[in-house]
This record gives C-alpha cells, structure tokens and sequence, in this order.
C-alpha cells in the first residue's frame, strides 16, 4: 500500500482549487455528499472523498472557487507577506489549542474583508487532504497505517536526531473508548525513538472498531512488514542513513496478552515471565516467587501450551517475545500495586482496615501537603475520598513521596514497614543514578515485600500485579531506570489522540486529516531547555551577602529542566554532599558564568527511616527548622531540586525530586 502521508502531500501540491467558503467542515461536510470508492490495487483500502454538493443544489461552484482562492486573471498569484505570515499563525494557532475547522473557517471569511488574499475556508489554510485511505478488517474495523518512516522523518526536520545514527524504537498498543454512549474504540500503535530529546510518541496506525481487533494479523501486518524492513536496511532520509533496532514494547496487561496471544492477566497460566501456575482463591492469585522463568526461545517454540493461545505475527520482528515485553510500572505498581493497597487500608478486610479516625487523619495529612507541592507536579495531593478517580501520576505521587509521610502514624508498623519496602524498591529502580548499582538489592527488598503482604493481607492480595513486582527488577536490568519503559509518555499521547475525534463517523478520517494539518505546519526546530539556565522575575529585596551587591537578583531559575523559586514548594535543593538547604535568593553576577544560590541551611538533618535502609543513602531526609544563617553555593553544586513536605510547625521530610512530569 502507498503510504498515506506520500498520498497526502502529492494531492496537497497538485490541488490549486480550493471548497468554497460555504462549506463549513469540520471533518467531513454534513452537506457534502460521502462517496466510498474502493482502490483498483487493493480491495481491502477504501478512499474516501469529500464531494461538493454545492452543484446539485443549484450552486455555481466555479463562481465560488474563483472568488475563494483563484483570483490569478486580475491579481497577483502570491499573497502579501503579511498575509502570509498571518495565514501562518492562524494555522499554528489552530493546531495548538485544537481549534475545529468550522471556527478557522468563520475566522477566515471575517478576516478575509481585511486580508483579501486570505483563503476563506479552514481547509485550504491548513492543507487537510480531500480522501484518506483506511484498510477494512473483517470485524468490521478499519485500519490506516502512516509509517514508522515518516514519522521519523518529522522528528529530522524537527531537529531532534541531529547527532544520531541509531535509532532505538519502544512501541505501544493500547485500547481507547471514544464514546460513553457506544463501544466504538480505537487502537493506535505509537512509536518513541529513545534517541528524540522531545521523548514525544508519534502515531504509526490506527486500527478503530466496535471492539478490540480480532483478527491480529491483518491488524499488524503492515507494521510488521514495514518494521521487518527498516531493521533490514535502515532508514534514508537525504545524505543520512539511519539503523533501526527494535528496542521494547510498553503495553498494560491486556494490551501485551492480545499482542502476544496469550492468556490473559486472569488465566492461570498468564504470567508473562514465570511458568507458575496459579491458584484460585476467589480470584487467580500467583503465591510463589521462586518459579522458572520464561525464555525467549521457549516462546518461539510455544512449548507451554497452556500459556499460548495460538501464534503471533510478532514472533517474526527480530525483538525478544519476553524479554522485549518489559512490564510497565505504570499500570502494574501505581495503577495496580499502590492503589489495591489503599483500597485495603480503605475498605478491604477488619485486620488491615483503617478506623475513620485515621482515614481522616490520612485525609487531612495529605491535604496539609497542598502548598509543599513543586510545580513539577501536574496536580496536588487530594482527599482519599476520591481515590478511585486517582490518575497514575497521583498514585505515583503518593508512593514516592507524599505516601511516607502521610502514612506516618496511620498505618500500624508492620503494615507501614512493608509499604516502605515497596517505596525504597520502586525508588531504586526508579532513579537513574541508583538503578543499575542497586537492582539487585532492590529485587530483594520487592520479594520480602511480596512475602510480606501474604502474610499480612491473605493470600488473596498475590494478584497478577503484585507478583509482577517480582520481575520488576529483571526488566529494570535489561532496559535501565523504569521511566525508559515506561507508558507515561504514550498515555499523554493517546488523550492528545482522542481529542482529535470531534463526532463518531468517520473517525479515522478526522484523525488522519489532523495529523496531517498539525504536519503541514512549518518544522521548526525544537528547543531542549534540560541542559540550559534561564532567569525570570528580577527583583531588588535582597537578601545579599556582602560584597554581592552588584549582582542581579532574581525570582525564578530553570536549572537542567528544573524550576527554582523563592516560594514554598519550589524552593528547596539538595548540595552536592546531599544535604538539603532553602534557597532564599538567586543571583547573577556579571563576568560569572555559573548563578549563585543564597541559601539556607537546616539546624538538623536525620534520616527520615532507617528501615529497610537508612533514608539518607537515597537523599530521603527529616529536617529541623532553617537555622537562620546565610550562605553561597553556585548553581553547579546543586545536586537536585527537593521536595520538602511537612511533619509538624519545626520539622519536614525533604525527598530527591526524581520526576519533572
């Protein structure tokens, strides 16, 4: 099949007319006429066209087309440059707050009596494609492919490869209703080029129907051949050459079991790494931790029957169908682990329940933490009342950091013991700088944890997700930090995706026409900030420290992708001996390439626990009130930035930000 973006930009360049202004689209005109004709090359593609309806209802379209775009026998064939440059930002404008077209088109047709040589309908300025092919399925979805080429080939022109050779591609298949008043769904396929500094998926596919695709190897086909032959042969983009290899596939549970036809996460036999057979104690629950493992070549040969449900069109990528598959921490131990844990503590059996008196006291814990929270965090710490509407990054968030502090004194110790054993594990794997030294360390701390919670919560807590943290650590060695495979990035991408659907017909359509649109849009390069410091907010209150007086004082640092302020919540950073201090003032100091901090030191600094570990080994801290005295570290000796949450009026817990999402 012809790639669809080739198709695109070929129709794009040798269209010169344009729909009249009365067509208000906004994907496929409610009065234009939909015609499917089916391609001579392949009858599972069908294109489908936008045809004007303007003629049967007595419309003259030439007048219309002439008057809209082709005014060439009376004026110019080019715009003013200043029409150009507004044509420009209206189509950036558009893509970026998700304008639909039927707006830009009212915007177009006023703005059109100040700027004649302004397109009047959306769909010229944005040079949205007039058919779009899709492959029908026998379940009645339809599939497009764009190309793990092409999308490789924007992050070139985006500036995001410019010193690279080799490419490491990570995928992601995941499931999206689209509707709450029908089954309708989407299944996209994205890629993450692991070299990209923007670290920002692209869509490879897109397969939508009224239930998951069925029939899985006319769902991958394409993306199977196309990826068997970028690792043959590389990728040529102009006077460049690219080698390709396939580095993971990040799904959540179900995702991985359809990519892998195996069983699924509630089969006996659905364990993605061990042969353990599970056991049934009012649900599947995997009890041991000492199981064989999975081989690669054990599952090219199917030699576990009970496992297999059948072949998969992935065994023929050159990518291990085990070892490839790492487990995604985001579904398995937030989404998972950590909330079947406060569910426990919320509502599960009368041993491990908490009474009201400590849910409140849990609750108002975590609302005290509000302001304390940098604003590296998309959202604050809220009630457990609403805790099955928590999003991944919120338990993520309570795990890590707010979890240990709120759980103080609430939790009964072995209870809260364990649910440290599980915080220091995760913290392990999860910073890049502790991961590789102490993987093993952490794999046995997350096994006690895993033995543990037999004994304190039943048997019955061994769930597919709880024992996944078994071999958690496994993949954390083949791959590095969790974040390297993690699906917090494709998450994103999918809501991004879903917003692109604005009614239920022709949803592939709408998608493809988008992309395209947000594609068209000039590429220029992106600027990484991770690596530069910038100020903001200059200011004249001080404090200084003698002899400083000359330097320029200011409000806000961005250090190495971090946000430094003088305000509560962003105002903490640990040296380089690790030792938490306040940052009271920022400073520039002309001729000095390196910023000054002012800051503040604490009057005590312990170890916020000393089980299983002692805290201050991983930069965890409890901190005695500021002690009052001033002092200078250049921004080169700041070692991170903290998070700094309160125990009572004189103490905190200071913790290593490891995450800026």
């Amino acid at each position: 099949m012809a790639a669809f973006w080739e198709n695109s930009r070929q129709q794009t360049e040798n269209e010169s007319s344009c729909p009249s202004a009365t067509d208000l689209d906004t994907e496929i005109d409610v009065n234009c006429c939909v015609v499917e004709t089916v391609s001579p090359s392949n009858d599972d593609y069908t294109v489908v066209d936008d045809i004007d309806e303007r003629d049967e209802v007595g419309r003259d379209s030439d007048d219309d087309y002439d008057h809209d775009h082709d005014n060439d026998d009376d004026s110019s064939t080019t715009a003013d440059a200043d029409d150009c440059d507004l044509s420009h930002f209206l189509v950036q404008w558009a893509a970026q707050f998700e304008i639909p077209q039927i707006a830009l088109s009212v915007l177009l047709r006023f703005l059109h009596r100040f700027h004649p040589d302004l397109p009047l309908d959306s769909r010229t300025v944005c040079k949205t494609p007039r058919n779009t092919m899709t492959k029908k399925l026998h379940n009645g979805g339809e599939y497009i492919h764009f190309g793990v080429k092409h999308g490789v080939e924007e992050l070139v022109k985006c500036g995001e490869l410019s010193n690279v050779d080799h490419l490491k591609l990570q995928f992601n298949v995941d499931g999206l209703p689209l509707f709450k008043s029908s089954g309708m769904c989407i299944w996209p396929i994205l890629c993450l080029v692991l070299e990209s500094s923007s670290r920002e998926p692209f869509v490879v596919g897109i397969y939508c129907g009224p239930s998951k695709p069925t029939d899985l190897p006319a769902f991958l086909s394409d993306f199977v051949s196309e990826c068997s032959e970028l690792v043959a042969t590389g990728i040529s983009l102009d006077d460049r050459v690219f080698t390709v290899e396939l580095n993971s596939f990040v799904c959540d549970a179900p995702a991985r079991a359809m990519m892998k036809n195996v069983k699924s996460h509630g089969g006996y036999y659905a364990c993605d790494k061990c042969t353990q057979e599970g056991e049934w104690c009012g649900k599947v629950v995997y009890p041991e931790c000492t199981a064989p493992l999975r081989t690669n070549i054990h599952f090219n040969e199917m030699t576990d029957d009970e496992h297999h449900l059948g072949p998969t069109p992935l065994s023929s990528l050159p990518i291990g169908m085990v070892t490839g598959f790492p487990l995604d921490y985001m579904h398995l131990v937030c989404l998972g682990v950590m909330r079947r844990l406060l569910l426990c503590w919320l509502k599960g059996p009368l041993a491990v329940r908490l009474c009201s008196r400590k849910v409140e006291q849990l609750k108002n814990n975590l609302l005290k933490m509000i302001p304390f929270i940098p604003r590296e965090f998309s959202r604050k710490p809220r009630s457990v009342g609403d805790l099955l509407r928590w999003k991944a990054t919120e338990l993520r968030q309570f795990l890590l950091y707010t979890g240990p502090v709120a759980l103080l004194d609430v939790l009964p110790e072995p209870l809260y013991k364990n649910f440290l054993l599980l915080c220091v594990g995760i913290t392990l794997l999860i910073n890049p700088n502790l991961c590789e030294k102490y993987c093993d360390y952490a794999k046995g701390l997350l096994i006690t944890c895993v033995e543990n919670m037999k004994v304190l919560y039943g048997k019955g807590m061994l769930v597919y997700n709880v024992h996944g943290l078994v071999h958690l650590a496994d993949d954390a060695q083949l791959f590095g930090p969790l974040d390297n495979f993690s699906a917090f990035p494709f998450e994103n991408k999918l809501k991004s995706v879903k917003r692109l659907v604005r009614k239920p017909s022709f949803v592939l359509q709408q998608i493809a026409r988008r992309l395209h649109e947000k594609s068209t849009i000039s590429n220029v390069p992106k600027c990484n900030n991770n690596g530069h410091t910038f100020f903001k907010k200059e200011h004249f209150c001080g404090p200084l420290l003698p002899g400083m007086e000359c330097a320029k004082q200011y409000k806000v640092m961005c250090l190495r992708g971090s946000t430094l302020t003088l305000n509560v919540g962003d105002d903490c950073v640990a040296k380089s001996d690790g030792e938490p201090c306040i940052v009271r003032n920022i400073l520039c100091i002309d001729g000095s390439s390196d910023p000054i901090l002012v800051v503040e030191n604490f009057e005590s600094v312990l170890p916020f626990f000393d089980y299983p570990l002692r805290s201050s080994s991983i930069h965890i801290y409890k901190v005695i009130r500021p002690n009052g005295v001033l002092d200078v570290i250049s921004a080169s000796d700041v070692l991170c930035k903290c998070v700094r949450l309160p125990l009572n009026d004189e103490s905190f817990a200071v913790f290593a930000l490891l995450h800026t999402v």
